[in-house]
């Protein structure tokens, strides 16, 4: 008799893992690269391709670990991990964010994941016409997230130290 432990372990296929700047034209290239992923599951494939974009966008814009590059472009510095598993994929961004922003980000999350697909597109117009701010456009992609994939998000923050947290995100996109 097999462990299932072991069967959970085999199914896992770790399709991109990627640690570093967030250059756009590396999104691009990751981005392609899933878009073309050669598999049966063409409608997973495309939402997962848009909540990478998303999610990814959101690291390159609002990580606090961040690159300058010629001392005028900001470029975020964080973790991505795309996952298959038998019946998913999982999309996981991590980066670094400030104490405030990472409880600000958790109390999202969490109205987000208790909301329904009508409640979804409620919020996400209200975004849209009522953006606080730079920073918290990345509230549309964690609503878009949701809403194409069907799945909560799951999240974590870890304390780096009194001032900054790491942000970790997952989007599990089924494949049927």
């Amino acid at each position: 008799m097999m462990d299932t432990n072991t069967i959970s372990t085999m199914t896992n296929k770790t399709i991109l893992s990627y640690n570093g700047p967030f250059y756009i034209e590396l999104i691009s290239v990751f981005g392609t690269n899933i878009r073309n992923f050669n598999d049966t599951y063409s409608n997973a494939r495309k939402k997962l391709f848009k909540i990478f974009i998303e999610l990814s966008q959101n690291v390159s814009n609002y990580s606090e670990d961040f690159h300058m590059v010629n001392n005028v472009q900001r470029i975020g510095v964080g973790e991505l991990f795309l996952k298959e598993f038998d019946t998913a994929y999982s999309f996981t961004t991590k980066n670094q964010v400030k104490k405030t922003d990472a409880e600000i980000l958790t109390e999202r999350c969490e109205l987000v994941n208790a909301s329904d697909q009508m409640k979804l597109r409620e919020l996400k117009r209200e975004q849209r016409l009522n953006s606080p701010g730079e920073k918290f456009g990345a509230r549309i992609g964690l609503i878009q997230a949701v809403m194409l994939s069907k799945n909560k998000l799951e999240f974590k923050v870890d304390k780096i130290n009194e001032d900054f947290s790491y942000f970790s995100l997952t989007v599990k996109i089924d494949k049927f």
